[in-house]
Formats: C-alpha cells, sequence, structure tokens
C-alpha cells in the first residue's frame, strides 16, 4: 500500500489538521494548569435524583474494555445523521417528520446506529427548548419512538457547537472550565432532563459531550482563532481572550459531562465527540509551540483529552494527501492509525470510537471509491468496534464537500453497501 497521510477534517473550520500515529506505550496523563480555573464542586443541588439502574440499554464497556450491546460483544459501522433531529427545531418545521424517511433507508441496509445533535448548533437554535420546552420534548419523544420503531440506535451529541452554551448562559466560553457556572448550571439541567426521560429507551446507545472539541484548545493568541460571531444567530457582538478554551477548561467539562450522565445512568457508553488530537497538541499546551509531537506525547494527549469518567476514546479521522502532515520521523497511512489507536484503546481498556470517517469526493473526485474502501478496510482488518460515515441525509455537504449519503444521491449509495457488507461479516 502506498504511504498515505492522515490528517483530520474539522468540519466546522473547514480545514485539514495533521494528525499524529498511536504506539502501544502509554504514558500518564498530563499534569495542566491555566490561570483562573476553576474545578471545585458545584452548590449541592437539594432537588431529590431519581434513583438509577444498574444497567440499561444500549452499549457499555466491560471491565476488560471490550464494547458491549445489551451485554455481549459488538462491532458495528453506523452513519452520523447530523441533523436528523435538529431539523425539527426550525421555525415552521416541528412537524418534520422526514427522519422516518432515513431510518427507514438505513433499516434496509441494516446500519445499526445514527450519531446526531441533540440540540441546535446556534445559540438561536436552542429557542424551541428554552421557550417551549414541552414542544422541544414532544418532537424528541417522536424522534426517539420511530428510533425505536425502526431499530435504530441512537448516540446523541448534546452540545455540539461548544461555544453555543456559554453564549446562551451569557458568559465568555471559558466558563466550560468553571463547575459553578452558569454554564455547567444549564449542562446539569439539560443532561438531567434529557437522559431521565430517555434512559430507559432501548433506542440509545449512548451519550457524547460535543464535536471536536479538543481542536479547540491551546491555540495561541489572545485575539487569534476566537469562536465565531453571529449576533443575528445569537452569539455575542464580541469576542475575546476569555473565549478561548485550554486543555484545563477541556478536563473539567469532560469529566463533569460524563460524571453528570453516571448520576443517572448507570452503565451506557459516554463519550467526548474528540477528534485525533493535532499534531502538536502536546506541544501547545506545554511550549504554545506547532512543533510536531512525539508519538509518546500524542498518546498522553489522547488520555488526557478523554479523561475519566469518560469510557471511550473517540477519534475523527479523514485520509489527506501526503503533503498535509507526519509523525515526527514516520510515515502516516491510515491503518497505520487505525492500528496504533486500537493499540492505545486496548491498553488503558476504552473501545474506539471513530466518530467520523468519510472520503470527500469533491478532493478526491474518480478515486474517492477507493480511499473509502481503504478506511472501511482498516476498520474491519483492525476491529474497531464502533464507527460511523460522515455524513448521511445532510444536503450541505453534497456541494461543499460531495460527502453527503442519501436517497437523493444514487451515486454515493455504494457506500452503504459496502458498510452493509462489513456490518453483516463483522457481526458473524
Amino acid at each position: 500500500m502506498s504511504k498515505v497521510l492522515i490528517s483530520i477534517y474539522n468540519m466546522r473550520l473547514n480545514k485539514l489538521i495533521p494528525v499524529l500515529l498511536l504506539s502501544f506505550l502509554l504514558t500518564g496523563q498530563i499534569a495542566c494548569s491555566k490561570k483562573n480555573n476553576t474545578d471545585t464542586s458545584p452548590e449541592e443541588n437539594t432537588e431529590e435524583v431519581p434513583p438509577k439502574k444498574d444497567q440499561y440499554p444500549g452499549l457499555s464497556v466491560s471491565a476488560t474494555g471490550q464494547l458491549l450491546l445489551n451485554g455481549s460483544p459488538f462491532r458495528g459501522i453506523g452513519v452520523n445523521y447530523f441533523n436528523a433531529f435538529i431539523r425539527t427545531l426550525e421555525d415552521g418545521q416541528q412537524n418534520n417528520d422526514t427522519y422516518k424517511i432515513g431510518f427507514n433507508y438505513l433499516k434496509e441496509r441494516k446500519i445499526p446506529f445514527i450519531r446526531f445533535a441533540l440540540n441546535g448548533y446556534w445559540p438561536k437554535n436552542w429557542d424551541l427548548y428554552l421557550k417551549n420546552p414541552d414542544q422541544f420534548f414532544q418532537n424528541l419523544d417522536a424522534f426517539v419512538k420511530a428510533a425505536e420503531a425502526s431499530g435504530i440506535g441512537l448516540i446523541p451529541s448534546f452540545f455540539w457547537h461548544t461555544p453555543t452554551l456559554p453564549d446562551l448562559a451569557g458568559e465568555p466560553v471559558n466558563n466550560w472550565g468553571k463547575i459553578n457556572s452558569k454554564t455547567h448550571e444549564l449542562m446539569r439541567k439539560f443532561i438531567k432532563e434529557v437522559v431521565v426521560r430517555y434512559r430507559d429507551s432501548p433506542a440509545i446507545w449512548g451519550w457524547e459531550q460535543g464535536n471536536e472539541v479538543n481542536l479547540l484548545v491551546d491555540l495561541p493568541g489572545d485575539n487569534e482563532n476566537l469562536p465565531p460571531i453571529v449576533p443575528s444567530l445569537g452569539t455575542p457582538t464580541t469576542r475575546s481572550k476569555q473565549d478561548k478554551l485550554y486543555t484545563a477548561d477541556l478536563i473539567v467539562m469532560m469529566k463533569q459531562f460524563a460524571t453528570e450522565i453516571s448520576k443517572y445512568d448507570g452503565s451506557r457508553i459516554i463519550i467526548t465527540g474528540n477528534a485525533v488530537a493535532r499534531a502538536a497538541a502536546w506541544n501547545l499546551l506545554n511550549n504554545k509551540s506547532w512543533t510536531t509531537d512525539t508519538k509518546e506525547q500524542f498518546i498522553s494527549m489522547l488520555n488526557t483529552q478523554n479523561p475519566n469518567p469518560v469510557n471511550v476514546l473517540s477519534i475523527h479521522a479523514y485520509i489527506a494527501s501526503p503533503d498535509d502532515g507526519y509523525f515526527g520521523d514516520e510515515k502516516v497511512t491510515y491503518d497505520g492509525l487505525i492500528k496504533a489507536s486500537m493499540d492505545a484503546a486496548r491498553a488503558i481498556k476504552k473501545p474506539l470510537f471513530l466518530g467520523e470517517f468519510g472520503a470527500q469526493q469533491a478532493k478526491y473526485g474518480d478515486a474517492t471509491r477507493d480511499k473509502f474502501m481503504e478506511i472501511l478496510s482498516a476498520i474491519e482488518s483492525n476491529e474497531v468496534p464502533l464507527s460511523a460515515m460522515w455524513v448521511f441525509d445532510y444536503p450541505p455537504h453534497d456541494t461543499e464537500e460531495g460527502i453527503n449519503v442519501s436517497p437523493d444521491n444514487g451515486p454515493r449509495e455504494y457506500m452503504l453497501q459496502e458498510i452493509m457488507k462489513v456490518n453483516e461479516r463483522i457481526s458473524k
């Protein structure tokens, strides 16, 4: 196989991020520091916590780190159905149930689960939940019931666009790192309402914090790499260095998310939603430098960015061109990245979730199918327990990336057909 370097495609920033190869060795979690970080216990909530069960339907992790579905070992490939639910949050779309068509389409192709956004991308898109929560949950009830009827598993991603919750709370984005902030208060409220309401559903397979938060941390410059400003969609009119995140913030937000989920659900998997760490993640944290990390430094960051009680390792990986990056003194193939990620996952007993993968037709043209098959081969041969293709039934990525797969674009239907074949083989 020709040596192909690997990068991560950051959908929000529309660029490819170089990534690194993992190894068998793991180092201790890096000590992180950040000025003004608050990592104390939140104020005691005297409201009675509904009792939870020790075991719920869906995905869990064994003591040895094996992924289980309803108690039995599981491997499977699903899809990202990003806007399947949030399309119902738009004005005049509360009765939009087109996701049922998608569920049936996926069921016919034996796609076992979807990863999807649980609430709006921008602050304005949270209006229905905040102003009419009864309608919000009626919509979500219908969505979950439709998934149950189709036998489709659900992995909801709670806070897809990281700045949105602090924006709603009227706080800088770095309040994700402050447990007693209004941001965390809103987080806890939303988690409790969702998890308690749906934890008995067999459609719910796991819970995810957000999308690629780790690509936002430790970026240099006080006035650079700031979150977007779109006041018409509910963001502040200005941003500052207080809207930047650091590794210490990420650790707080992920630990608290997992802790809060665990209050109400005793068994399901808890996922960060992270991409593979940037090629310079360790050096950005420790030296404010874009110097490429060593293999051990990268592994340390993988462990750091998926902290306990999170019980899954999350990466998003896309094939890139040879000029997009490399790992130290060693060229990186896609297969090599997946193999090393699996080695690390086994070592720390957290199953790997390849939460996004895909091959962009806009980038590869006639070679797209070969690239896609290279990814599937790596997933199957390395026995990745859980993975999800980007993206199903999301029309904006028909033209932007040439990566959308839906009933309306027959030329990429082969992607679902090939996933179906792999699922059939690995389920035997």
